[in-house]
């Protein structure tokens, strides 16, 4: 089974940004133990402890209790863990986002339009996997914990039974998304990190972040197509 681990960054109601994402991992079951530990021990390396909560905004800008940490340690620690998770692609993590430009986009809510992109495209994932090895192939999105939790698990249940709106019905879900609170989960503040990545490209054209992670999108090899990453 793949868990897909997902957060966002910028609001749609947020008149001073321009940029909405959704943005996370796929992971199969038998990792997260792995991928958390590597994750701790770089936070351990820098900080000296891992009891603390990893969120890109306030690791760049120092807010709360990275307020005591240098701006130098914080960025590092930035880096090296979009490093780690470059370095574990394909292996262990594949990439999937969706950034859409509020001003330039028309059509379904944000909201809706968001979620259905990544949800979409992490179906289609398994469904590669099933084709290629002739296994099936099941997963089970995770998101923080937020507002839309209720309108994405709707939205997850009509599209499995009913289709998306390119007519495909989403037929590789073991469960409708499961929410967890990201201070309880190192995944979840991993997907963020991620997401906060993106947002810097996309919103303040600041490369520095994304260009580690930017080739570990979901796509086929051979081809050379990238289905992981959707900007409109």
């Amino acid at each position: 089974m793949y868990l897909l681990y997902v957060d966002d960054s910028g609001s749609e109601r947020d008149t001073k940004c321009r940029h909405c994402i959704l943005a996370g991992f796929a992971i199969r079951e038998n990792q997260t133990y792995w991928v958390q530990e590597a994750v701790d021990e770089i936070v351990m390396r820098h900080l000296g402890t891992s009891d603390i909560e990893l969120h890109g905004t306030h690791i760049r800008t120092g807010k709360g209790e990275w307020r005591r940490y240098p701006k130098q340690v914080r960025e590092d620690l930035l880096k090296d863990i979009l490093g780690y998770i470059a370095t574990s692609y394909p292996r262990q993590l594949i990439l999937f986002a969706t950034v859409l430009d509020k001003s330039a986009y028309q059509g379904s809510p944000l909201s809706e339009e968001l979620f259905s992109q990544i949800i979409s495209r992490f179906d289609m994932f398994l469904k590669r996997k099933y084709l290629n090895n002739k296994k099936g192939e099941r997963g089970i999105a995770i998101f923080d914990k937020s507002a839309m939790e209720q309108q994405f698990q709707a939205w997850s249940r009509m599209f499995q039974k009913e289709g998306n709106r390119w007519g495909n019905t989403l037929a590789n879900f073991a469960e409708a998304p499961l929410f967890l609170d990201s201070r309880m989960s190192r995944l979840i503040q991993l997907a963020d990190i991620m997401a906060y990545s993106l947002f810097q490209k996309y919103e303040h054209n600041d490369d520095r972040y994304f260009s580690l992670i930017q080739n570990c999108f979901d796509r086929d090899a051979k081809l050379g197509t990238n289905y992981g990453l959707y900007v409109r």
